[in-house]
């Protein structure tokens, strides 16, 4: 009797669940496949920098020229770019020499004999006798350490004057030296003058 009752529960209980399976009242699960992923290597280009290649200046060598050394005056060395041109000429020895430096329009004179000079005025400076005035100039120190000024014509061109403890002179230790210039020089090649007049060394 007691295995009769076992049987009749269990046979109820699973016609019971076959029952609410095919009358759908039990609840729907699903389960959803999982997709496969796909990764792909992304490779990201880095920009190289490459740095500027700028063509290197060709460097101008310059000549070493000596010249002077007539009476009182200095013989020196002066140095020039190589495209710059040099000759000597009105020099009489042990009288007078000549040294004329140029390039183009533009020419630097240096003259030793015997002559006479005056003061070199600039703005500001009163009035003296024998004396010409400057409208302005530009300080340059030679390879002996003397204080020389390119000062500015009025009606164009240049002089260089040298310092005489407070007052200054148009003759130099190297004798009169004188530039000329176009008007409304080009200032690369002023400034060429300047560094050649810089190179000035007694010797």
């Amino acid at each position: 009797m007691k295995y009769f009752i076992s049987v009749v529960v269990t046979a109820l209980i699973v016609g019971l669940g076959v029952t609410a399976y095919f009358k759908g009242w039990l609840p729907q699960v699903s389960f959803t496949k999982p997709q496969a992923v796909s990764v792909q290597g992304t490779e990201v280009a880095t920009p190289i920098n490459s740095p500027a290649v700028s063509p290197t200046p060709t460097a101008l060598t310059p000549t070493e020229i000596k010249a002077g050394g007539i009476l009182s005056m200095s013989a020196y060395s002066i140095n020039i770019p190589s495209d710059w041109s040099y000759s000597k000429d009105g020099s009489i020895a042990g009288q007078s020499d000549k040294l004329t430096i140029t390039k183009g329009a533009y020419s630097i004179t240096i003259s030793q004999g015997a002559f006479g000079g005056g003061g070199c005025l600039y703005p500001g400076d009163a009035d003296s006798e024998m004396s010409q005035r400057f409208t302005s100039f530009t300080a340059i120190t030679d390879q002996s350490g003397d204080n020389l000024r390119l000062s500015t014509l009025s009606s164009g061109g240049y002089v260089v004057c040298q310092g005489n403890g407070t007052s200054w002179g148009d003759i130099t230790s190297f004798g009169h030296i004188s530039v000329t210039a176009p008007a409304g020089p080009d200032m690369t090649l002023v400034s060429q003058i300047n560094s050649i007049l810089s190179s000035l060394k007694k010797i």
